[in-house]
Order: structure tokens, then sequence, then C-alpha cells
């Protein structure tokens, strides 16, 4: 899905997103969550045992929610299917927990999720890395 220069731009600023599952009962589930948007998907990581991973493994189906809550309002949901990806966890958590906490707090963060297995294998089974490939995005922009 290619986007427009504007909306890619925006999609990479940090923000904490809101990402919305359904769970057992059909009923909507939302949450924050940390995100980072790269080649046209967005890329999270939750608990294995988190409500939302266990709603996503029921139904994958997602929406993402990035917003700017203050003038010029913007945001931009990004409806799609959910699937886990393999992909080194301490590389995707340390980038996002510079990116929202700042590079002293973010390293610090990240330690938890760094490999100490001499096989470079992930040392958190707990922890699942997933990404939203979107099949519809829509945008709002205030008039401000």
């Amino acid at each position: 899905m290619t986007l427009d220069s504007n909306t890619s731009n925006f999609l990479t600023e940090t923000k904490v997103a809101v990402i919305s599952t359904v769970d057992a009962n059909n009923r909507p589930r939302t949450a924050p969550i940390w995100y980072s948007w790269e080649d046209g998907a967005a890329y999270l990581f939750t608990g294995r045992n988190t409500l939302k991973w266990r709603n996503i493994l029921n139904n994958p189906q997602v929406s993402l929610c990035v917003d700017r809550r203050e003038p010029p309002y913007k945001s931009v949901i990004i409806d799609g299917t959910a699937e886990e990806v393999r992909r080194n966890l301490y590389d995707l958590v340390l980038s996002m927990a510079v990116r929202y906490y700042g590079r002293s707090e973010g390293l610090a963060f990240a330690e938890e999720y760094k490999a100490e297995k001499t096989d470079k294998s992930d040392a958190r089974d707990d922890v699942v890395i997933f990404r939203i490939i979107p099949t519809k995005i829509a945008c709002f922009d205030s008039d401000e």
C-alpha cells in the first residue's frame, strides 16, 4: 500500500498508538502500544500472555490508531491483519525504547530484552513481535 510522504512521515514520528482487537466474545478491546513504521507495516511487541495477543491469535484482524492530540489534529487509522514475525527482539525494543524514552533510559529499558544465549536467539520466549499488514489506511487532518 503506497502512502503519500506526509502520511509516511507522520507514521515515523514518536507517538503512542492505540491498537484495537476483538475478544472471544466479539467485543472490541483497545490498548496503548509502541510501534515502529517500517516498509509499509507497523511492527509491535507484546507479551504472549496478554489479552491483546490472545485476541490476535483468535482473530488477527486489528486496527491501529496513531494520532496527534494537539492542534493541528491528525490521525491515521490502519486496518489490517496482524502476524507474528521472527526478528531480533532486542534490536526492535532498543530502537523503540530510545525513540520513546531517549538514549539513556531507552538503553536501560532494552537491556531486559537482550539475548543472553550464545546462539543470538531471543532471550524472552514470553514476548512476541508482530506486524500489522495494512488492508486500509484512513487519514484525517484538522483544518487548524
